[in-house]
């Protein structure tokens, strides 16, 4: 990765950038790379493959930290005030915030697909990525979501009375 190659020269032990400057280029540089995908790809990409990218962010984080490549990954977090990935972009990716739009309007084609919980295929295959609606099940009940149907209220006034006596 050429940016990664360019924090290395800039971090120079001798004549290079101070942390602050070098967490400032790591935050333009590479960061904004390993982000970029947060809303779309993070969702349905598999955990080995996104495990793929922490190497990259651990070794940026020693080379704007000066620490050596034994320093514990949790210690560069907190020292370079960072997320773990994972984190990161689960907060990045709106999927929690999407659904929780998509409920709040009955009309919305996606609701059924997303909050349609009579499909059994995934419990059969493990290895399948999970729909949207399976994977964001846990940070919906965390935050106290409850889907409720609505479609079996209605108004006890009929909208042209509504209109008749407002006019």
């Amino acid at each position: 990765m050429m940016a990664l190659n360019l924090l290395r020269f800039v971090a120079h032990a001798s004549w290079g950038s101070d942390e602050k400057t070098l967490l400032h280029l790591y935050h333009s540089l590479i960061r904004s790379k390993l982000d970029y995908g947060a809303a779309v790809m993070y969702g349905s990409a598999r955990k080995s493959y996104l495990r793929m990218l922490e190497p990259v962010q651990n070794q940026a984080l020693r080379l704007c930290l000066g620490a050596f490549r034994t320093s514990p990954v949790r210690s560069l977090h907190v020292e370079g005030n960072e997320m773990p990935l994972d984190l990161r972009h689960r907060q990045l990716s709106s999927r929690p915030k999407y659904c929780l739009k998509v409920s709040s309007t009955v009309t919305n084609p996606a609701r059924s697909c997303i909050f349609n919980k009579q499909i059994k295929l995934f419990d059969k295959y493990s290895n399948q990525i999970h729909p949207l609606g399976f994977r964001v099940g846990d940070d919906l009940s965390h935050i106290g979501f409850i889907q409720k149907d609505f479609t079996s209220l209605r108004s006890s006034y009929p909208s042209m009375a509504l209109k008749s006596s407002f006019g």
